[in-house]
């Protein structure tokens, strides 16, 4: 079999932003710088084909008589309704995510010194142990819970919010870091779904449609782009909006869902102070009045500052979503001939493979516009889920780079000397990178350290302003021309 490789990327930086970053530490330190069933081990969704239970059955029979009389025919034998149909389906918490729940429980006071795992088993049918252990471990890996399983800042604030924990913390940086518009509209389609819609008998036409609005080997990004299409277009008259989606495959009614998502994101955030408090749903509806949503009409241009830079929203997801990452792997180099020497040749799509730490090698979902993609600059990409059907599917899935997984991906960063070169690495080692010398790995690891003991104080304390805060604002400023430029 062919080998397979995950090319190591070299971390440059710029002499500028070596002085940039340096200069904003010494600031801070002086010259000192030292059904669906959910697969809760796999973290992994399924849309498996299942016999009904004798329950289903009999409340399905029913539905024939709910008017009059009627007569229900069961594509089944008596034979296996009776012996081998389950009584009862499985109950939902045993085939859900429990990332919610276990934060809900570690929120209540009654349960203060109560484990997560001794409440689950109380209930009458209660889900697995590795189910609640790989649950707790990934609120660990979203930094929700710390290494002693106790609640943190953040897993309280994200325990107040009615979302998925990863589109909670999405939300919250997306405030932190001043993108907050293009963050909530990620965050709504993750919660509910993409507003892009396939036709049965116009697949090929409505794929090409949704390549135009891509950018940047980025599912989500695609869909900000298509949104705010539709916004636009709104806000010049209904007809408009109309045709626009008509025309670009968009389903209307989702785009409506999403627009009053973010309208309810932002008082959930309101409620939690990091946007300007006060703020009701109300209120942004009052606002989208134009045409448009309203969220950047009540948040303030201070809060959506960043909402253009694509390069930073792709960070953030990287925080949002990790350790959601997927490698992306190639075959050595092949090369033909030609007349001014050796020239490599062009990958196919299905010559590149993709690899999580936890599950092997996994596929891109035929919807994703990276499905035929066949060169990435970063050989990393992250996603919000699998889901197994025939084949073990990522969907919904962005390249992200360098800087993004070293300042945002989980743990903290490891600097070693292998062969010469310094390499950082996180996560175990699973991800490295080779550093321009030892000053720009030192430089990097501070700017982390430096990064996550700021999200903390600022998760602790939401009300501070760290466009006020001369350390805040250094440090945030810092991170975003890094990442921008770099």
């Amino acid at each position: 079999q062919e080998e397979v490789r995950v090319p190591m990327q070299r971390l440059y930086m710029t002499a500028e932003n070596q002085d940039m970053v340096r200069e904003m530490l010494r600031d801070l330190h002086g010259e000192e710088s030292d059904e669906n069933r959910y697969d809760s081990t796999k973290g992994m969704e399924s849309l498996d084909t299942v016999w009904v239970s004798q329950a289903n059955a009999l409340q399905r029979r029913g539905r024939a008589g709910r008017v009059t009389s009627g007569i229900c025919f069961h594509l089944f034998t008596s034979h296996r309704y009776n012996y081998r149909l389950q009584e009862q389906p499985i109950p939902e918490i045993q085939r859900a995510p429990l990332e919610q729940i276990c934060l809900r429980i570690k929120m209540l006071d009654i349960f203060k010194k109560t484990g997560v795992q001794d409440v689950l088993e109380q209930l009458p049918e209660p889900p697995e142990e590795e189910s609640i252990m790989a649950a707790t471990k990934r609120l660990q890996d979203l930094g929700a819970l710390d290494e002693n399983f106790e609640l943190t800042p953040l897993g309280y604030h994200l325990g107040s919010l009615p979302v998925d924990v990863r589109v909670g913390k999405l939300m919250l940086l997306g405030a932190i870091f001043r993108c907050l518009d293009p963050a909530l509209t990620i965050a709504a389609t993750l919660s509910f779904k993409s507003p892009f819609v396939s036709p049965f008998d116009k697949k090929d036409e409505a794929s090409k449609k949704k390549l135009e609005f891509a950018t940047g080997n980025s599912d989500h990004l695609t869909m900000v782009n298509a949104y705010k299409g539709w916004i636009e277009a709104k806000m010049g008259s209904s007809n408009s909006a109309y045709r626009f989606c008509h025309e670009n495959f968009l389903s209307i009614k989702t785009l409506q869902m999403l627009a009053s998502m973010k309208q309810q994101f932002v008082e959930l955030l309101s409620d939690i102070g990091f946007v300007k408090e006060g703020i009701v749903v109300r209120d942004v509806e009052r606002a989208a009045r134009d045409g448009s949503d309203g969220v950047i009409q009540v948040t303030g241009n201070e809060a959506n500052v960043n909402s253009t830079n694509w390069k930073l929203v792709s960070a953030i997801l990287v925080g949002a979503l990790y350790p959601n990452v997927v490698q992306v792997m190639k075959p050595e180099n092949k090369f033909s001939h030609a007349s001014t020497g050796a020239v490599p040749k062009a990958l196919k799509p299905d010559e590149l493979k993709f690899r999580t730490k936890s599950d092997g090698y996994v596929h891109i979902h035929p919807s994703s516009i990276n499905f035929q993609v066949n060169y990435y600059e970063s050989p990393y990409l992250v996603y919000h889920e699998k889901v197994k059907t025939s084949r073990v599917y990522i969907r919904d899935c962005s390249m992200v780079s360098v800087y993004p997984l070293l300042m945002f991906g989980g743990g903290s960063i490891s600097v070693d000397l292998d062969r010469g070169s310094f390499v950082l690495s996180i996560d175990d080692g699973w991800i490295r990178f080779m550093a321009d010398g030892s000053k720009v790995a030192e430089l990097v690891r501070e700017l982390r350290m430096e990064l996550d003991q700021l999200l903390s104080d600022k998760i602790k304390n939401p009300h501070m302003d760290l466009c006020t805060c001369p350390k805040g604002s250094k440090i945030i400023d810092t991170i975003v021309k890094l990442i921008t430029t770099q």
